[in-house]
């Protein structure tokens, strides 16, 4: 599917009214991610101080699926208002279109990007503990001595961690299935049973297991070790000249959205983001807090779908 040459619709949209008071009543937050992954963690954080300076409830939905399009399909069509808005990231946006052949938006057409809050700092790549490897190396060498023995989780066709592993895949000569799941969550607990041989995911929804022993991290998936696990390398230490993807994740309108709508709720999301605790918070996630207004966020989006056009392609990635 190709978009580059589309327009974004940004600042085609109708004007509010001066004395309009959005919001006056609740905002559903459509998260196209399901709890336990890092996207759900954010848009929760990010609702949870939005309803507090609003003096309105925010209500989290997710609706995961098809690697995050399943929810972006929802709010595509929702009423362009602002009371219901997207909170997704950069796969369901930049990549799927690429990957699905019916994905069922236009990214460019069918939504206004709204804010850019963050995006992932380094993730882990992680295993089975009872998989007899230590190293990415190790896994590497082992895949090649057992060819079609290793498999590995995401969270859907075309999602960051599936990128990744495929230009890993392509560099190195790793050998391993891909198994798309729904949720990072059911990945986590299938690499700790067993079921399959590793995953990588944000450093914030893995932790937690790395250190209880649920599962054994190999390599941080950025390009700088992780403050929690300073011993643990970094892929690029590990594979020279590998560039990993390190998304972002944003708040994003339907189409037609008014303009003044658009404004008033990035700078809600502004001044959440000049919070040093919610800063902290963000770190404690793994995340870098970024605070892209509408126009630089819509630039992002449109760099990004060119850009994964063309990797989607030279690996050959399709839907499974």
């Amino acid at each position: 599917m190709t978009l580059a040459g589309r327009t974004s619709r940004v600042g085609a949209q109708s004007k509010t009214p001066a004395h309009d008071d959005f919001p006056s009543r609740p905002v559903k937050l459509v998260t196209s991610y399901a709890a336990g992954n890092i996207a759900d963690a954010l848009a929760r954080q990010v609702a949870q101080r939005l309803a507090e300076v609003w003096k309105q409830p925010v209500v989290v939905e997710n609706r995961p699926g098809q690697g995050g399009s399943l929810g972006a399909q929802q709010v595509a069509k929702a009423p362009p208002d602002g009371y219901t808005l997207l909170f997704s990231a950069m796969a369901a946006l930049a990549i799927n279109p690429h990957v699905y052949s019916r994905v069922g938006y236009n990214p460019l057409q069918d939504f206004l990007p709204v804010t850019a809050v963050a995006r992932t700092g380094p993730g882990v790549l992680y295993v089975n503990p009872e998989l007899k490897v230590s190293s990415l190396a190790e896994l590497i060498a082992l895949s090649k001595a057992r060819p079609g023995f290793l498999n590995y989780g995401t969270a859907g066709s075309g999602t960051v961690p599936h990128l990744n592993t495929e230009a890993l895949k392509a560099v190195t000569g790793l050998n391993a299935t891909h198994v798309p799941y729904k949720a990072a969550s059911a990945v986590l607990n299938d690499v700790a049973g067993g079921q399959i041989h590793f995953a990588q995911e944000s450093a914030g929804v893995v932790l937690p297991q790395v250190k209880s022993g649920r599962v054994k991290a190999l390599v941080a998936t950025g390009t700088e070790r992780l403050a929690a696990l300073p011993d643990l390398p970094a892929i690029t230490e590990v594979v020279p000249g590998f560039v990993p993807i390190q998304p972002w994740m944003g708040v994003l309108a339907p189409a037609g959205t008014p303009a003044a709508r658009i404004v008033s709720i990035d700078a809600a999301i502004q001044g959440v983001l000049r919070e040093s605790e919610f800063r902290e918070r963000l770190t404690q996630l793994g995340l870098v807090p970024l605070g892209l207004g509408p126009e630089v966020f819509a630039q992002t989006l449109r760099k990004d779908l060119d850009r994964f056009e063309g990797m989607v392609k030279t690996l050959k990635l399709q839907a499974d």
